[in-house]
C-alpha cells in the first residue's frame, strides 16, 4: 500500500498516510492526526534510492565514483 506525505494547512503538521491507489483516486483526503482538520494537502518529497554494494561495484573493485575516495 502506498505511503503519501501530507501537510495540514491549519496547524502545519507534516505526516504520512497509507491508502490504496483506488482510495486515493476516488478523492480521499486524510485528516490531520494532530488537530483533526480536514484541510490537508499532499506534499512531494525527494526519495533516495540505494544500490547494493554488489550492484554498484565496477571491474576494478571500486563502487564509488566520488573524488574523495580516489587514489
Amino acid at each position: 500500500m502506498p505511503v503519501y506525505t501530507y501537510v495540514c494547512k491549519a496547524c502545519e503538521t507534516h505526516f504520512e498516510a497509507f491508502a490504496s491507489i483506488q482510495k486515493k483516486e476516488s478523492g480521499w483526503k486524510p485528516v490531520c492526526p494532530h488537530c483533526g482538520s480536514g484541510q490537508t494537502q499532499q506534499t512531494f518529497e525527494s526519495v533516495a534510492l540505494l544500490k547494493s554494494k554488489q550492484a554498484s561495484a565496477t571491474r576494478d573493485g571500486g563502487g564509488c565514483s566520488c573524488s574523495l575516495h580516489r587514489n
